[in-house]
């Protein structure tokens, strides 16, 4: 497990790198478009900028234009495996303590209630009891799948809102709001 989280951190810190890469570059284009947005706005419409200095301005029109999708779809991934230990721990601790106070009955008395029928299972004629045994300890994966799924559907959930409550408006809008 250690090592599965280990790799996907690498890939994570070089898909970091590469989105910062591509920042900087996106960074350089909305500054150009900023000095041509100036221009356009102190030759066409002086009353709307004039309140505003270029440097107020250059931080709305980034806000604006600067593309937030990307940055949004890392931190959840990033979120995604952060959340692995944690969330496989605390559904461990969940099912250690639901064994130690008897609220979940034991793979072996499931699998003779349900499974097993004149010695052998009812799934798979020829296997043994033991097997049936088997066969229930590991439907377990079946709740840990479904753990780390809502884990992931919260991240996503807070991600997403964020996402939404901090979308900016139009330029105009924004330069208006700001006065």
């Amino acid at each position: 497990m250690i090592w599965i989280v280990a790799a996907l951190l690498v890939i994570a810190g070089t898909v970091g790198a590469l989105y910062w890469r591509w920042r900087q570059r996106v960074e350089a284009e909305i500054a150009e478009g900023a000095e041509i947005e100036w221009a356009h706005l102190q030759a066409s419409e002086p009353a709307l900028v004039a309140n505003l200095d270029r440097a107020k301005f250059n931080e709305i029109y980034r806000r604006v234009h600067f593309p937030r999708f990307p940055g949004y779809v890392l931190a959840c991934l990033g979120a995604f495996v952060a959340s692995l230990p944690i969330s496989f721990g605390l559904l461990a601790a969940g099912v250690a303590i639901a064994e130690r106070f008897h609220l979940t009955p034991s793979s072996v008395e499931l699998a003779d209630r349900l499974l097993v029928e004149d010695g052998r299972m009812r799934l798979v004629r020829s296997a043994t009891p033991e097997a049936a045994a088997y066969y229930v300890s590991d439907l377990a994966g079946f709740y840990y799948f479904f753990g780390v799924l809502v884990v992931w559907m919260l991240i996503v959930y807070f991600i997403m809102r964020r996402y939404h409550g901090r979308r900016p408006g139009y330029l105009r809008d924004e330069i208006l709001r700001s006065r």
